[in-house]
């Protein structure tokens, strides 16, 4: 029922293929039914576009776009972040076993998928929340990483302009 989503967030990625986490800064916006952006800023600066059928990733080394109607791996990433930021029940149901518990305004709701392609990829997603935000996600990946989410500053019922709606989703510039 939310007009759009701003979120700060910091994400830590546990990789075994290195000696570090990878640590991530940035913020997320979501526009029902289907917009979703997820800038960074630290340690670089990227886009992750999401409109529709449509998948554009930016870099300091350029652009690449992807048409989802064409690439179902890639339609299948798109639409499971779509149906979390979405809340859609149903079609969460359709990909995982869900998990929800809750106390108070506080809840907590487990997703294990429940078949291909999913499940080659991830073993569990972990989100928490109070009230309409979500506070914490970790996804578990089937081969071992881990990625761990905390989301801050976040306005759930936000309502874009047109004009940033254009700066935060429209097209920009490759570099």
């Amino acid at each position: 029922t939310t007009r759009g989503v701003v979120a700060e967030f910091s994400e830590v990625k546990l990789l075994a293929l290195l000696d570090a986490p990878l640590e991530t800064r940035g913020t997320l916006y979501f526009v029902p039914p289907d917009k979703l952006a997820r800038v960074t800023r630290d340690p670089a600066a990227t886009r992750l576009l999401l409109v529709g059928d449509h998948m554009r990733f930016e870099d300091e080394a350029g652009a690449s776009d992807i048409d989802l109607s064409q690439n179902p791996v890639a339609r299948q990433f798109a639409n499971n972040l779509i149906v979390l930021w979405r809340g859609d029940r149903s079609a969460l149901e359709a990909l995982y076993r869900l998990d929800f518990k809750a106390e108070g305004a506080r809840w907590t709701l487990g997703l294990a998928p429940k078949s291909a392609p999913l499940d080659r990829f991830i073993r569990l997603i972990r989100i928490e929340g109070e009230g309409p935000a979500i506070r914490d996600m970790e996804l578990l990946e089937s081969d071992g990483d881990r990625t761990h989410t905390v989301f801050e500053k976040t306005e759930v019922d936000h309502a874009f302009g047109p004009e940033e709606d254009l700066a935060i989703f429209g097209p920009r510039a490759a570099p």
